[in-house]
């Protein structure tokens, strides 16, 4: 049995037979099954996210047997991005802190800097921009003095996704289309179509519609050809989203709901609710604000429960206003009155955080209209 061979069957295994095939195979615990282990999370996380994760936690295992720095680095960083998929942030942080110390530990800066690329996105998720983008622009100077341009690349997919988060579409765009030349050069076509939905993402929110439907196509296309469900689930809502700011709400819908199904079935539960925040903001939209509440109701405590800020202080903020147009005023001067306390500075990005921005004005001046109207007798109410 070679290392990827027993990587594989500690994956599918549980506790237990991991502990036996640990044992069995002793000559085979080392640091290249860590890497076996880790390079099988990388090829099944954007496929198969459950066997990802699997792999993952046999890794955790393997650090657990072998005493070896570099493997508990690994697991450790492996185990940080599986963390990340199940939307646990600052869980996420930790781990890769964690590995980052153990590669400069060891002396290898290179490696050190690769565990930044995932970090990149949990501070994000967080609202912790500024940390990001130092961080991002350090491990990038790492990887050029390295000649790794495929990690370069990485690196200002996400650096672009937080400029994104901040409204700063221009930087944004420049980060997404250097990082897609880089794919593009390289051949990486998982990459690729990655970057062509984020570059996509961009030119829609500054109105370049039709160029963001062809790359949104073509990286659907990709995606489907490749078996990447994940990227599918995620181009399937951006998608959706571009439907619902042209008014095809029925092609929105059917997008949207298209995203959720798939991002249920793979677990990705974080991406669920925030697919199902896209949904009530498009019925919404469509003035069904009865279904539009439910789903805030429900999604809102999941965004609060995982620390992402952006995401609740949107669903907060759209809750308020379907609140408003059902008449309930006390419930929506109370959830407008929450959103921008767990708001911070620049994050009013989400695609749609702007359909909650701009109407909120108009909200309060609704409120007060009512709350400084004069009242009848309270006898007359008696009745």
């Amino acid at each position: 049995m070679d290392r990827a061979d027993l990587a594989a069957r500690l994956a599918a295994a549980d506790d237990a037979e991991r502990a036996m095939l640990l044992k069995r195979y002793g000559a085979l615990v080392d640091v290249d099954l860590a890497r076996a282990l880790k390079s099988l999370y990388d090829d099944t996380e954007s496929s198969d996210p459950a066997r990802a994760a699997a792999a993952a936690g046999a890794l955790m295992a393997l650090a657990n047997t072998a005493d070896d720095p570099e493997v508990r680095g690994l697991a450790a960083w492996t185990n940080g991005m599986a963390r990340l998929d199940r939307g646990q942030m600052e869980e996420a942080i930790a781990c890769l802190n964690d590995a980052e110390a153990q590669f400069l530990a060891l002396e290898q800066p290179y490696t050190a800097a690769a565990t930044q690329v995932s970090k990149l996105i949990a501070l994000a998720m967080l609202g912790r921009y500024d940390e990001a983008i130092g961080c991002g622009l350090q491990a990038r100077d790492v990887f050029l003095a390295h000649g790794d341009t495929l990690a370069a690349g990485k690196i200002e997919q996400n650096l672009g996704n937080i400029y994104y988060r901040r409204e700063r579409y221009r930087e944004a765009e420049q980060f997404y289309r250097s990082a897609r030349e880089r794919f593009m050069a390289l051949g990486d076509q998982k990459q690729l179509t990655l970057a062509d939905s984020n570059l996509a993402n961009v030119l829609a929110l500054q109105h370049y519609f039709r160029e963001a439907a062809r790359l949104y196509e073509e990286a659907l296309a990709r995606a489907e050809a490749a078996g990447l469900d994940v990227m599918q689930a995620m181009i399937e809502c951006n998608l959706g989203c571009l439907a619902l700011d042209q008014g095809r709400y029925d092609q929105a819908l059917d997008w949207l709901e298209r995203s959720r199904r798939r991002y249920t079935a793979l677990g990705m539960h974080h991406q669920v609710a925030r697919r199902e925040l896209d949904l009530a903001d498009a019925y919404l939209e469509l003035n069904l604000a009865p279904e539009a509440a439910a789903i805030y109701a429900r999604v809102v405590p999941t965004f609060a429960e995982l620390g992402m800020r952006a995401e609740r202080a949107r669903g907060l903020a759209n809750h308020g206003r379907a609140r408003l147009l059902l008449g309930q005023i006390d419930e929506a001067h109370a959830l407008l009155s929450e959103a921008p306390r767990c708001d911070m500075p620049n994050v009013r990005s989400y695609h749609k955080w702007h359909s909650a921005a701009t109407p909120r004005s108009e909200c309060w001046l609704r409120l007060k209209a009512i709350r400084n109207a004069p009242r009848p007798p309270s006898s007359a109410l008696s009745n």
